[in-house]
């Protein structure tokens, strides 16, 4: 392989990315093979009118792939016997908090939502950041449209209370290989993120800090607003836009934190990635594949616990099928992906919250070119 060669055309696509895309203003990539290669790209600006370059150890934010480092704390403490994934979530969350919080078709099903239900999205609870209240907006387009917000597990709780209406009754007891759909809901991981720190008698930070980010040495990664990064010469997270407008979302991503609102890098993310995958971060191996209990979540992607699968059906493309990847995605255009057919390692951003394929694509780009390098 043409180690050389396949970092100039990883640059190249990058800066085709910012140059032929008006909404794209700043991009980063990295790549990992399983033997240990690895490049890395940047191109355009960092933050919005500053004029700093894109680097490839830029700090950004990662959004929902922090549900990724939530889930891994999760399999983590139930290894450690520190809970399962069958008790009820009444054992970890205060009982006011959760009365009345699943409400479906005249039954209350709060007091059989588990532990399970929330990593696998498959609690049937609405999404209190996405999904628009009757006569409303949701809180994402009032973000894009107002400007910088918070909240908190209150606030998550009220509006999934109170008003928006569960999906569908909690996945029965016995059922977790049933093929039922999930339903993809950051309201689930607000509430796994409170159970962790219930558990652990710390904030969720500290949690991070203790399992992944120090045996990992992660430099560069903390939960936005409760941490820091290891090396003093990080700065700010990358701007991230809508559409053509720069978005400045301080209090927003603090309110995130356990469903998105962590940041890190290229280099970090491939770590942590890489750790999951390989087994390094848990002592059971059969810890990741209970993880890959797929389940359809919405085309073409299905959810397993924490992890999200990107699959396309053969007939789709019959004579050159697209490989499988595993890992998680974020609203930002973030991504990180496992590719095992290609042996590779995927992580990025493009800071972007429209078209939300143009990461799917890029992968699949990348895949193809180290692969016809290899050949």
């Amino acid at each position: 392989m043409d180690h050389i060669a396949v970092g100039r055309r990883l640059q190249n696509e990058i800066d085709d990315l910012v140059t032929k895309n008006r909404d794209v203003f700043g991009a980063v990539l990295g790549v990992a093979t399983r033997n240990g290669d690895y490049w890395s790209a940047a191109a355009g600006f960092a933050h919005a009118g500053e004029g700093d370059e894109m680097k490839v150890d830029t700090p950004i934010f990662v959004a929902s792939i922090t549900k990724m480092y939530t889930a891994a704390v999760t399999m983590m403490l139930k290894e450690r016997k520190l809970l399962s994934l069958d008790d009820p979530i009444s054992e970890y969350l205060p009982a006011a908090l959760l009365a009345g919080l699943h409400r479906h078709k005249g039954h209350d099903y709060s007091d059989q939502l588990r532990v399970y239900h929330l990593v696998s999205q498959t609690s049937g609870l609405p999404d209190y950041f996405e999904a628009a209240p009757k006569g409303g907006k949701s809180l994402f387009d009032l973000i894009v449209s107002e400007g910088d917000t918070a909240w908190d597990l209150e606030y998550v709780v009220d509006m999934a209370k109170n008003r928006l209406s569960p999906q569908f009754a909690p996945e029965p007891m016995g059922q977790a290989r049933s093929g039922k759909r999930a339903h993809y809901a950051d309201t689930n991981y607000q509430l796994l993120g409170a159970i962790i720190e219930s558990v652990m008698e710390r904030s969720l930070q500290e949690a991070f800090e203790e399992l992944i980010i120090g045996p990992l040495a992660l430099s560069a990664t903390y939960l936005h607003g409760y941490g820091q990064p290891l090396s003093a010469s990080q700065g700010a997270p990358a701007t991230i836009y809508y559409g053509e407008k720069a978005l400045y979302l301080d209090k927003a991503m603090k309110s995130f934190g356990p469903d998105g609102g962590m940041v890190s890098n290229v280099g970090d993310s491939l770590r942590f990635l890489r750790a999951v995958m390989e087994g390094d971060l848990f002592k059971d191996p059969s810890t990741l594949e209970r993880m890959k209990n797929w389940k359809k979540i919405f085309f073409p992607m299905q959810y397993g616990l924490g992890l999200m699968r990107f699959k396309l059906p053969w007939f789709f493309s019959p004579f050159s099928p697209a490989p499988e990847l595993v890992g998680h995605s974020g609203v930002s255009s973030a991504f990180l992906f496992y590719c095992d057919d290609a042996q590779l390692y995927l992580a990025g951003t493009l800071n972007q919250l429209e078209n939300q394929g143009r990461p799917i694509r890029l992968m699949l780009k990348i895949i193809n070119l180290v692969n016809a390098d290899r050949s």
